[in-house]
């Protein structure tokens, strides 16, 4: 919650509040648009779900190499090709999302 000026009396008020409690504007029709604003935020939220896919990423490689390197288990041909095909496929969706966080950082200095 942070505190802005009401553009209608300038006096501060909650930004999340739905009128003004000094003059009683509503919010909603003065408020003016802000595109910077709103672009930013699309940012942050691309950004943060390109990283929770980085991180889900790095999750399947780590259990990967639990499984592929796990004691006593019956079929190790097996185990072996389901370890090496989950690192190898956490280590490919990593660098994917790592060049697309690039992409997308690149795209928005614009």
């Amino acid at each position: 919650m942070a505190i802005i000026n009401c553009p209608s009396c300038n006096e501060q008020i909650s930004d999340k509040a739905k009128e003004c409690i000094h003059c009683d504007a509503s919010m909603d029709k003065l408020a003016p648009a802000n595109p910077k604003g709103s672009v930013k935020v699309q940012r942050i939220k691309a950004i943060q779900a390109i990283q929770l896919q980085t991180m889900l990423a790095l999750l399947v490689s780590i259990a990967g190499f639990v499984f592929y390197y796990w004691e006593d288990v019956g079929d190790e041909e097996m185990q072996q090709w389901v370890g090496m095909g989950a690192i190898i496929t956490g280590m490919v969706w990593y660098l994917i999302n790592r060049i697309r966080m690039s992409y997308l950082i690149k795209k928005y200095k614009k």
